[in-house]
C-alpha cells in the first residue's frame, strides 16, 4: 500500500534567518504578529494565538541571499474567513504596508508583500472546498485571476478594533524556489514524505499536500533550472514545522523515510529532515 502523509497534518511555524532582528521585529509587529518570547538573537511570534507561527533568528555571520538562488519564495498566512481577510488587508492599507500584489487562485484569495530583507509573504483566505475546481485526475485547477478587491473591501469594518491577526490564523503553506522539478523532487516529496501532487503548474511548479488540501508545500523553478543553493549562512528560510495528528502517524513517516533512504535525525520525539534546499522540516505530533 502506497504511503500517504497524515491527512490531518497541519503546518506549525516558519523560521527565518535575518540580519537586522530589531528592524524585522518592528515590521512583523506592524503586520499584526505579536511577540511571544524574545532574546538578543531570536524573536518568536504568534498570530491570533499563543502558538508560535514565525521565528526570527539572527546570527553574526548572516549574509544576504544571492539572487537567482533557491530558498523561500513565500510563506503563507491563512486567515479563517473573507471577513477576516478584509479586516487584515484593510488595516494594512491604512498604515501603508507594502502590499505588492494580489490574485484570485480559484481556491483562494491572496495578497502579497515582502519584508525588509526580501522574504516573501502571502496573506490569504480559502474558498470552501465545494467551490474548488477539481480535474478528472483529482488535481486542483488553479490560475492567477484579478482579485475581487471591491467585494473583499466591502466587508471591511473600520470600527472593528485592530488587535493583529484574528483567532484561528495559521501557517497555511510554504512555497519554495528549488533547483529542479525532477525525479529527485518526486522521490523526496511524493514518495518519501507521502505528499500528493495536487497541481503541476505549467511544468514549472509542483503544488503538493496531505489530505486533499490545494497545497501545503509548493516548489517552483522560477529562479531558473539549476539555480544553486545559497550559502548556509544566507538570510531567509531556516526551516518549518509540520504537526501530525498522532505518534503513530509520526512512526509511519519514519518507517517510510527509511524505506526510501531519506536521512533524518530525531530530537525529543521530533523527526528532522533536510529538504532539497537543505532547510529543516521538523515533524512532530
Amino acid at each position: 500500500m502506497t504511503f500517504k502523509l497524515d491527512p490531518k497534518m497541519t503546518l506549525g511555524y516558519v523560521q527565518l534567518r535575518v540580519q537586522s532582528l530589531e528592524k524585522q521585529k518592528e515590521f512583523y509587529q506592524m503586520l499584526g504578529f505579536h511577540v511571544i518570547k524574545e532574546s538578543n538573537s531570536e524573536v518568536i511570534f504568534g498570530a491570533g494565538s499563543t502558538e508560535p507561527i514565525l521565528i526570527l533568528t539572527t546570527t553574526e555571520d548572516a549574509v544576504p541571499r544571492p539572487t537567482r538562488t533557491t530558498g523561500l519564495f513565500h510563506f503563507a498566512i491563512l486567515v479563517p474567513s473573507r471577513e477576516d481577510l478584509a479586516h487584515v488587508i484593510g488595516n494594512l492599507l491604512e498604515i501603508g504596508a507594502p502590499i505588492s500584489g494580489a490574485g484570485d487562485h480559484l481556491y483562494s484569495e491572496a495578497f502579497y508583500l515582502s519584508d525588509p530583507e526580501g522574504n516573501g509573504i502571502e496573506i490569504y483566505r480559502d474558498l470552501p472546498r465545494s467551490e474548488w475546481l477539481i480535474e478528472p485526475n483529482g488535481q486542483v485547477n488553479t490560475a492567477t485571476e484579478p482579485i475581487d478587491f471591491k467585494g473583499i473591501m466591502a466587508l471591511y469594518k473600520p470600527e472593528r478594533s485592530w488587535k493583529g491577526f484574528p483567532d484561528g490564523t495559521i501557517l497555511g503553506h510554504m512555497h519554495l524556489n528549488v533547483t529542479n522539478l525532477d525525479d529527485a523532487t518526486s522521490h523526496f516529496y511524493l514518495k518519501a514524505l507521502g505528499l500528493d501532487l495536487m497541481t503541476n503548474f505549467m511544468d514549472s511548479a509542483f503544488f503538493m499536500s496531505a489530505g486533499g488540501y490545494h497545497h501545503h508545500i509548493a516548489t517552483n523553478i522560477w529562479q531558473g533550472v539549476g539555480a544553486p543553493l545559497p550559502p548556509e549562512n544566507a538570510i531567509g528560510l531556516m526551516g518549518y514545522s509540520l504537526k501530525l495528528s498522532s505518534k503513530d502517524e509520526l512512526n509511519k513517516l519514519k518507517e517510510n523515510l527509511l524505506t526510501f533512504n531519506v536521512s533524518f535525525s530525531e530530537d525529543e520525539g521530533k523527526i528532522i529532515v533536510k529538504d532539497l534546499n537543505k532547510s529543516d522540516m521538523i515533524f512532530y505530533a
